[in-house]
């Protein structure tokens, strides 16, 4: 039986974003780039884009969640504390296992942290909220006024520019530890919680979100000369915050009578921290086993069975370890 404290709305995005993660990390797809020749997307390539909804929801659902709340202090450092700790831990785990299977312990780096950036983001996340309480509300609104002038609007006004100039450098502030920028989405999650729009509105932001994630890919692969999926480097672009906020408003409360359905979906929300974490210790493995794996180029549809394959598992992962020690490292 399913709490009834649980959100059903709440548990769909969190498996929805986490699902994109692990979708984005797989990649082993083709999306068409060749050197030499401009780049425009195809159908695939842009249903790619989804995945720069990943981490965004996750936070949004957090905001959601955490923000009205107004932990104490002790509450707030706690949840940052462990979410620090376990990124460590797990961090550790993955240069263990790299190392192992490269036989190199070059692979012993602090910069082993980046594989769980968001961890310490959303430590950062927490942190900020329980300072910004103190003060009035209009402060943590125009801390996301700023952040959606720099980088959100910096980001894309420097996408046009390359649009039009291909060898442009591209100046710009994307991922990495110190992500502020997603205070928008933590915010953003707790505003929209209780807003009734109409679906007009929702799948307005949905087309133009994936419109203006269109031409970030656009400009992004035809001045690095590189494939560029449209995960991590989306995160802080009005694209995927549009589309975010559209699938926000589409599933937040949503519903369903079938109970095996929603077992399923609350089992991998339930887990969705252990997704995010052991998505890539599972890559890894299997890579290890079967070398294969990390040339291999596939259909996106078989890309897509295969991530709802690491999603599943590692949400099965996630659920054995919660009954072991290990499992404050797996609780928010």
């Amino acid at each position: 039986m399913v709490s009834k404290k649980r959100i059903f709305g709440y548990d769909a995005l969190k498996a929805l974003a986490a699902f994109f993660v692990v979708l984005y990390h797989v990649g082993m797809v083709d999306f068409g780039y060749q050197d030499g020749v401009y780049f425009y997307p195809t159908i695939w390539q842009v249903l790619w884009l989804f995945c720069a909804c990943g981490v965004p929801l996750f936070f949004m659902v957090n905001g959601a969640l955490t923000v009205s709340r107004n932990y104490d202090l002790k509450k707030s450092v706690t949840k940052a504390g462990r979410l620090i700790v376990a990124g460590i831990f797990w961090a550790l785990v993955i240069m263990c296992l790299k190392a192992m299977s490269n036989h190199d312990l070059s692979e012993f780096s602090i910069s082993a942290l980046g594989f769980y950036w968001f961890l310490f983001s959303l430590a950062l996340m927490y942190l900020i909220n329980h300072m910004l309480s103190y003060l009035p509300k209009w402060c943590r609104w125009a801390l996301v006024a700023a952040l959606l002038i720099y980088p959100f609007a910096a980001n894309l006004g420097w996408d046009l520019v390359i649009l039009h100039n291909p060898e442009t450098t591209l100046p710009c502030w994307r991922t990495g530890l110190f992500t502020l920028y997603g205070v928008v989405y933590l915010y953003m999650g707790d505003y929209l919680k209780d807003y009734q729009g109409k679906t007009w509105m929702a799948i307005a932001l949905a087309l133009a979100g994936l419109s203006l994630l269109v031409i970030e890919v656009i400009a992004t692969v035809n001045v690095t000369h590189f494939q560029f999926e449209g995960g991590n480097y989306c995160f802080p672009t009005f694209g995927a915050l549009f589309l975010s906020m559209a699938l926000f408003l589409f599933i937040k409360d949503y519903d369903t009578s079938v109970n095996w359905f929603k077992r399923f979906v609350s089992f991998l929300a339930n887990n969705a921290l252990g997704i995010y974490i052991f998505h890539l210790v599972l890559m890894i493995v299997l890579g290890w086993i079967f070398p294969v794996l990390n040339e291999l180029t596939v259909h996106p549809a078989l890309a897509i069975m295969i991530a709802i394959f690491y999603t599943i598992a590692s949400a099965a992962l996630s659920e054995a370890i919660r009954h072991t020690p290990l499992a404050f490292l797996l609780k928010l």
